[in-house]
């Protein structure tokens, strides 16, 4: 009998690595126009090492999904105090992106919202009613408790997404942050 049986190959990286490289094609292609080889390219593994790691590019999409939220609210945008307007100003220069991408990863998977894995779609959801709960603290902080705060956020989330979407136009980010700002000083003069 033989005692050195391999039970298996190392493995030469790091699953927060692959994720962090494979966001960047999923952000620019979206999951439908992902190829493996696109994601081979981008993570350096190979097939077999992407497919020990994940079960399939569904779910190192929805492991990208999941991962870019973490990070998202590892940066608690929308949680730093004191609560208030400059967080939600703050909530909304995110759309300058992350990754070397423009805009937001989860706005730029909308387009293809119905064929996303569940997984994914839940995640999204669950992650735009999480902002819009923080924006309605935030905007209760700055203009106490308003009956239309509620209806406040929902545009804020609106406007986030179209902006998000205008970034892929490639306008120059002082023009995006000049939106910002005017779309700031309309809904502070909100009562």
């Amino acid at each position: 009998m033989n005692d050195n049986v391999t039970v298996g190959r190392r493995k030469l990286f790091s699953r927060k690595n692959v994720l962090d490289k494979a966001i960047p094609v999923f952000w620019k292609h979206g999951l439908a126009e992902t190829s493996v080889q696109d994601l081979e390219q981008a993570t350096c593994v190979r097939k077999s090492g992407l497919y020990a790691e994940f079960k399939d590019k569904e779910d190192l999409f929805v492991a990208c999904m999941r991962q870019y939220f973490d990070v998202l609210t590892g940066r608690g945008t929308l949680m730093k105090q004191p609560l208030g307007w400059t967080n939600v100003e703050n909530f909304l220069k995110t759309c300058y992106g992350s990754w070397g991408q423009k805009g937001c990863f989860s706005v730029n998977s909308m387009r293809e919202f119905s064929d996303l894995p569940l997984k994914a779609r839940e995640i999204m959801i669950a992650n735009f009613m999480k902002a819009k709960s923080l924006l309605i603290d935030n905007l209760a902080a700055a203009r106490g408790d308003s009956d239309d705060n509620d209806a406040l956020a929902g545009l804020i989330i609106t406007f986030f997404c179209g902006i998000a979407l205008e970034q892929n136009l490639g306008p120059k980010r002082a023009r995006i942050t000049k939106k910002i700002e005017d779309f700031m000083q309309l809904i502070r003069g909100m009562r």
